[in-house]
């Protein structure tokens, strides 16, 4: 995966428009990550899955975009990732300062446990 997907450039011809656009949506949407601005994720959502459906209607994604989404994608997951674990390690610190009980959840087994 390339370190500067979010950087790489767009791509010239007429047939690349929808592919282009896609690519824009998706570092917008790397962008509004970084903010934690849950506004402007929600847009770029939006923006994103608008772009896909004009892809889709486009045919065959050219290799090196396809590369460049497939990068964008995984950045994007990466960082969902991370801002969930940081959520969650916050949600466990204050409810063990509130005093509540571990959260029930269900466990590979498909059985309810207790979790820290």
């Amino acid at each position: 995966m390339s370190t500067d997907a979010a950087d790489a450039p767009a791509f010239d011809s007429t047939e690349a428009v929808p592919f282009n656009a896609l690519l824009a949506a998706m570092r917008a949407e790397l962008a509004a990550l970084d903010d934690g601005d849950a506004d402007a994720i929600a847009a770029a959502t939006q923006d994103k899955l608008a772009a896909l459906v004009m892809v889709r209607d486009a045919g065959p994604m050219p290799r090196a975009q396809l590369e460049s989404a497939r990068d964008l994608n995984a950045l994007a997951s990466a960082r969902v990732n991370m801002l969930m674990a940081g959520t969650e390690r916050r949600l466990a610190l204050l409810a063990g300062v509130r005093g509540a009980p571990d959260a029930l959840c269900y466990g590979r087994s498909g059985r309810s446990e207790m979790r820290a």
